[in-house]
């Protein structure tokens, strides 16, 4: 299944809200714009409230379900610093929580 930015986000944004996910981004070929029926969805998450890996997976899980596809879920702490260039330059705010992303 092929979605639109926009169609992803209506259906992730509400399981970001509910898990208490900081910020939410979308990467990859969905962010480039060059997906097909085959890709799966690139996802780099602030975790904010997701700490426990039980949570994590049932984050995923819950993303899955509502995208019906493979989710790949990317968290902070990522210590390849090409691979997260990447994910910052191609990356597609989904979600942020009110006032995280505020600075004076």
């Amino acid at each position: 299944m092929c979605y639109t930015i926009n169609e992803i986000k209506e259906k992730t944004v509400p399981i970001a809200r509910e898990y208490g996910v900081k910020r939410m981004s979308l990467f990859g070929s969905y962010a480039r714009g060059n997906a097909n029926k085959e890709s799966d969805v690139d996802i780099y998450i602030e975790k904010g409230k997701l700490k426990s890996l039980i949570r994590y997976y049932c984050f995923v899980s819950e993303l899955e379900k509502a995208l019906d596809c493979h989710v790949d879920v990317v968290t902070t702490g990522i210590e390849d610093k090409e691979f997260l260039d990447t994910i910052q330059s191609e990356g597609v705010l989904l979600y942020e929580e009110q006032g995280y992303g505020f600075r004076e």
